[in-house]
């Protein structure tokens, strides 16, 4: 019997369980118990800027969901000056794609403004965050 995992198991096997649970929390749209679970993997590691930019993207998605655009707003510039470094991937993000998100939505969330409507938040969409081996969280619902 073959016991070694093939290439694709491998793969996740070298993330830690905290970062693999993000983005299933991510993608059930629930950002809040997303940003917690990171941020217990951050805690460890202070020093990882692309953890803590991930952080602020499930904390963005939470403000939106509330539509609260000065918060996300706020998160969204920082979450860029810490992303833009990974540009164009890490452990098995397109950080690329992530950035261009965050520059939309600093384009259709205006300054000075507290709320937006829930037709604006939706014209954001869901930002996609995938794993290498194209495993998408989406499909495992």
């Amino acid at each position: 019997m073959n016991t070694k995992p093939n290439g694709r198991i491998e793969k996740f096997m070298t993330y830690p369980p905290l970062y693999l649970q993000f983005f299933r929390h991510y993608h059930n749209e629930e950002y809040w118990e997303a940003h917690e679970v990171l941020e217990e993997l951050w805690q460890t590691q202070r020093h990882n800027d692309f953890y803590h930019g991930l952080i602020q993207i499930a904390a963005i998605m939470h403000q939106l969901k509330r539509g609260k655009v000065r918060g996300a707003r706020k998160l969204a510039i920082s979450a860029l000056g810490y992303l833009k470094p990974f540009v164009p991937q890490k452990d098995g993000v397109d950080v690329a794609e992530v950035v261009r998100w965050l520059n939309e939505c600093l384009q259709i969330l205006p300054e000075g403004v507290e709320k937006i409507s829930r037709e604006e938040v939706n014209r954001l969409g869901i930002l996609p965050c995938k794993l290498p081996g194209e495993h998408d969280f989406n499909n495992n619902r």
